[in-house]
């Protein structure tokens, strides 16, 4: 593998949910709107949630805050392409689930659909995968074959606000860094997520209890 590999970081302090990362990723994928389409649940968040479909998935969650007002904190949902991948190990062939030699992404085949797709997705500590009509299971590829060629994944190339980054992982840890101290000020509890587990470096503002995790949906 390239020299630790690939990662993402995503800077929640700049995000402002426009969903362009989610949008790119469809076209890129060439993946299919929700059937049916997703009624209104009352919430700006949509669709409701990952699917075969749909590989990311911004999350939005209100807080009301102790003056009175209300915070809105929104979170990426998708892979986090973990470094020792649970679902990998879980796999019962082991060609099914392979590691890109070059990034390091997590990425599911064809061989996914001979596996249980209870048994990956419960070994999945963010609840990611899905599974396709198709018996395959399905989710972000990091897009290597745009990486593989010297460009970035489509929902960063998007991104409006710069809320996306990737690059060396060294690099993307390195830049966390650099953006919480400048941030601390502002955002006394700032913090990354799982730096030394997963390739998807989540940057949060606030405290984590005010995001819509994974873990939630």
């Amino acid at each position: 593998m390239a020299e630790n590999g690939k990662s993402f970081l995503i800077d929640t302090t700049k995000c402002t949910a426009c969903r362009a990362c989610q949008v790119a990723c469809k076209q890129w994928n060439e993946l299919a709107a929700e059937d049916p389409v997703p009624t209104n649940r009352g919430t700006y968040e949509n669709p409701p949630d990952l699917s075969a479909n749909t590989w990311v998935l911004v999350r939005f969650k209100e807080t009301g805050l102790s003056d009175g007002t209300v915070a809105w904190n929104f979170l990426r949902n998708s892979c986090h392409h973990c470094i020792d991948a649970p679902c990998k190990q879980m796999a019962d062939n082991s060609d099914s689930i392979t590691i890109d030699a070059q990034t390091g992404a997590v990425l599911f085949g064809e061989g996914t659909k001979n596996e249980s797709f209870e048994k990956i997705r419960k070994a999945c500590p963010f609840n990611i995968p899905r599974q396709g009509s198709d018996g395959q299971l399905y989710k972000c590829t990091m897009c290597v074959d745009r990486v593989h060629n010297g460009d970035l994944p489509a929902c960063v190339k998007v991104c409006p606000v710069g809320a996306l980054q990737f690059g060396d992982r060294q690099d993307m840890l390195d830049a966390a860094a650099d953006r919480l101290d400048a941030i601390r000020s502002d955002y006394p509890d700032a913090a990354v997520l799982d730096r030394k587990e997963v390739r998807l470096l989540l940057l949060l503002g606030d405290r984590q209890s005010m995001y819509a995790t994974a873990a939630e949906s």
